[in-house]
């Protein structure tokens, strides 16, 4: 009986391991691929549908691998990134995770989502006059800085929700570096006037609270069993 030379053994295990290496690498990018073209194509579709969106929106598909929740028509996240414009012409910028999304009669739903509307600073002091900073105070808070007959007036105010309406309350103010009331009758009309209805948001949302960082002032929204075409 013929034996065969072991070092053809063994270039033949090697070359069993390097196919069974290069499949293993290309399911993974295979995978990536058909989900990069999914995640273009539903874009696409959010793009032709909200007309208030600038540009195309960027989504992410979670989850892997990819083609076997494709096969359920079920996908554990995605989240939607855009730029949008209020109906006043004031820029906004969206971010939408939602959960648990499935095919439901030629659309999608999603058992929940969560949503943020940023806009920056330089949106939100439109028409506050050239002279006036907004930034945020590191503890949640709106700092306006303006000038009252060629001195600083600084107040701090606490964003708040109060069903659809954003209100601005001040909390501390001080004038030309020294304290005075920011409950004073002049500081509390500049600020009531400063109040913003929430307009209806996409696919049925809810505006839950208002936070401030160093992006700007942002709307938190959430809803359940939300349904999108």
């Amino acid at each position: 009986m013929t034996r065969r030379p072991a070092g053809g053994r063994r270039r033949r295990r090697l070359w069993v391991s390097l196919a069974a290496a290069l499949v293993l690498v290309a399911l993974p990018v295979a995978d990536r691929v058909c989900a990069t073209v999914a995640e273009k194509r539903i874009a696409e579709r959010i793009a032709a549908r909200q007309h208030a969106l600038s540009g195309t929106p960027q989504v992410t598909i979670g989850g892997f691998p990819f083609l076997l929740s494709a096969a359920r028509g079920a996908f554990p996240a995605v989240e939607v990134e855009a730029d949008a414009v209020t109906e006043e012409g004031r820029p906004v910028r969206a971010t939408v995770e939602l959960r648990e999304v499935a095919e439901r009669d030629g659309g999608y739903e999603a058992a929940s989502a969560e949503a943020d509307f940023t806009a920056p600073f330089d949106s939100v002091g439109a028409g506050l006059g050239s002279g006036t900073t907004l930034s945020a105070d590191g503890a949640g808070r709106l700092r306006v800085v303006s000038e009252v007959l060629g001195l600083p007036l600084t107040v701090v105010a606490e964003p708040r929700l109060t069903g659809r309406t954003i209100s601005l309350v001040p909390v501390t103010a001080s004038f030309a570096g020294r304290p005075v009331d920011p409950a004073g009758p002049r500081i509390s009309a500049a600020f009531a006037d400063r109040k913003v209805v929430v307009p209806e948001l996409p696919a049925g949302l809810t505006p839950t609270r208002v936070s401030v960082d160093d992006a700007g002032v942002t709307l938190h929204a959430r809803g359940d069993d939300v349904r999108f075409t």
